[in-house]
């Protein structure tokens, strides 16, 4: 088939019987021969588009979808379409129905994996696996996050892990059962411990407290968003159950599948043996999940188990050719990748700066260089690699703020700032979340579909709460009060403009008791002032995952003591730590900066025979 001949073919699909507009056709008419074979690939076979960075991989999963609903004749069966984020699935609903040109059918399904497993398979099914009595109404599961905070949560104690560790106090929202290694884990912030390195002892009997503690956690309703990955698993292995949910999705188009976590990708082995057919799209060299049980040695051997034909999207249309090289070597890329974006800083594309023993003068210098090239700094990004670093060198709220989450939020909003009012939002986003027990995440005002039909009717929420609460004096008085006095004064008012509010969205706030947090009561309220200034942008690779910017400076900490934030590390490509520099080196168009710390004679040499030229030599 010639490449007109795929063009004519996908136009008279998706316009037959509808207006199709000029830009549609030409959004098709430019896509590459890779991506119009991927579209037009049979939907009978399991395959998986391998996608490098800024290949335009969601347009053409949109457009993907697009088609194959075009040619869908079946309202009882639908093809589903799984993202990781609601920022995704907004993104991939929008592409869908710009090529669509109507309202999807409510058969096919545009979503998150985890509303799919929840909504379809975990929700539905679950009561049966878990003990969950079949006279009781409600045999749904209330979902919560794995660290919830206990202080305001005391029910949490009913589910304690009823065996003697020294020191500690595990709960069942802590347990997470990691399908890679069959192992329980136990969750605390940021880290996970294997649940058997805790005690000396011999295991077996801690391991069947676990599990007896998971259970009667789940026979009560409750459940972390990992362990409905695990009753989903559970839900389908009843081949009933399996064969009904592989009947009404025959066909799953799964986004950033380097994302699938192993009890993820044993949902959809489970799903495919019944029947369905899976379409993967992603980048095993951006895989830098390992927190969630996501590595790519279990999905490449997930993809050759089920004999998935691989394609390949190799055209960047993100960034200037001399990044693409540059980022090619350090992933270990084997295959040819062409950058498209005109070059606006020649030599410099790719580029690095040496700082002794302060990162803001590798900051400082990347700024010359924005201005060299005229480069606008609200264009411009700075990347590190924990979040601890980003509250180093930007002015966003630590998490000394979220010790007073109203008080300080209240304070903001005051202020009338866009800087200022936005971290209001999320700062009593974040409450709601720790009071309610839903997850969501913190860029998006910690918004769950869960508790509300959509990002934007959440913002208002958050937005109409505060406007009430600021709107009373004794609230906005904060002067020479104690933090005890406040809360003392006003915790009843706040528990009831909430309540209120949340009713508007059908929700309601559950009992809570607001008590002034350990060691601040006789404190006094410390005012808080963020100022809208124009400053450099810092945010954490993880974050910016998907993004694009016009110039990084992606900054080294100062030596391998954390191993995935030292440039070295990036080097290893066989390495999360070496996807993790992939990641952040693959988002810039114009501009890629890498901020070292003084380097001797050899590893000069080694970054510049990668393709990197030293800013600190330049005398132009």
């Amino acid at each position: 088939m010639t490449r007109d001949e795929k063009i004519e073919k996908l136009t008279e699909v998706l316009s037959a019987g509808k207006i199709f507009t000029q830009q549609a056709k030409e959004r098709i008419d430019e896509k590459t021969d890779e991506q119009l074979d991927y579209i037009l690939s049979p939907i009978d076979q399991c395959i998986y588009l391998e996608a490098c960075a800024g290949s335009g991989k969601t347009e053409v999963l949109g457009l993907k979808a697009a088609y194959e609903i075009c040619r869908w004749s079946s309202r009882q069966t639908g093809i589903a379409v799984l993202t990781f984020t609601n920022e995704a699935t907004a993104t991939i609903t929008d592409r869908v129905s710009s090529f669509y040109g109507k309202p999807v059918p409510s058969n096919h399904f545009i979503g998150t994996f985890s509303s799919f497993v929840h909504g379809h398979i975990a929700q539905r099914f679950g009561y049966k696996f878990c003990h969950i009595p079949e006279d009781r109404a409600d045999k749904s599961f209330r979902v919560v996050d794995s660290d919830i905070n206990l202080y305001s949560n005391q029910w949490l104690k009913n589910y304690k892990l009823d065996f003697y560790l020294p020191q500690q106090t595990i709960y069942a929202n802590q347990l997470n059962y990691r399908a890679s290694s069959r192992k329980w884990y136990v969750k605390q912030k940021e880290t996970a411990q294997r649940l058997t390195e805790l005690y000396a002892g011999n295991p077996r009997q801690l391991i069947e407290q676990a599990n007896a503690c998971k259970l009667k956690f789940w026979s009560d309703g409750f459940a972390t968003f990992e362990d409905m990955n695990l009753i989903a698993r559970k839900c389908l292995h009843d081949e009933t159950i399996c064969r009904y949910i592989a009947r009404k999705f025959p066909v799953i188009l799964v986004d950033e599948c380097q994302d699938l976590s192993a009890s993820e990708l044993g949902i959809l082995s489970l799903l495919i043996s019944a029947g369905t057919v899976v379409h993967y799209i992603g980048d095993l060299h951006q895989a830098i999940y390992s927190f969630k049980d996501a590595c790519p040695e279990q999905y490449k051997a997930h993809i050759e188990a089920h004999r998935f034909e691989t394609r390949r999207l190799s055209a960047n249309f993100r960034s200037t050719q001399k990044i693409v090289d540059f980022s090619r070597k350090m992933g270990g890329i084997d295959y040819p990748i062409s950058g498209s974006v005109e070059s606006k800083c020649g030599d410099y594309d790719c580029c690095y700066v040496e700082y002794d023993d302060d990162e803001k003068d590798a900051i400082m210098a990347f700024t010359d260089t924005l201005n060299r090239f005229d480069i606008p700094i609200k264009d411009a990004v700075v990347l590190v690699r924990t979040q601890t670093a980003k509250q180093k060198l930007s002015h966003i709220p630590s998490n000394d703020h979220k010790t007073h989450p109203v008080i300080n939020a209240i304070q903001l909003w005051q202020q009338n700032e866009p800087v200022a009012r936005q971290t209001a939002l999320s700062l009593l986003g974040y409450q709601l979340q720790r009071w309610m027990g839903f997850h969501g995440k913190s860029n998006n005002y910690y918004y769950s579909d869960e508790v509300c039909p959509n990002a934007v009717y959440w913002r208002l929420l958050l937005r109409n709460i505060l406007v009430e609460l600021c709107s009373d004096p004794a609230m906005t008085t904060v002067d020479e009060l104690t933090y005890g006095s406040w809360y003392s004064k006003n915790k009843e008012r706040v528990i009831g403009v909430i309540a209120h509010h949340l009713n508007t969205i059908g929700q309601s706030l559950p009992e809570i008791t607001i008590r002034t947090p350990n060691g601040t009561a006789k404190q006094q309220i410390c005012r808080i002032i963020l100022t809208e200034e124009e400053q450099m942008r810092v945010e954490t690779i993880h974050s910016v995952k998907g993004g694009t910017f016009d110039a990084v400076l992606l900054l080294s900490s100062p030596d391998g003591r954390w191993k995935t934030g030292f440039w070295e590390s990036w080097l290893d490509s066989e390495d999360e730590s070496g996807r993790i520099g992939y990641v952040a080196s693959t988002r810039p168009r114009y501009l890629l900066c890498w901020g070292v710390k003084r380097l001797t004679d050899v590893q000069r040499r080694e970054l510049e025979k990668l393709g990197l030229i030293n800013l600190n030599s330049d005398k132009s």
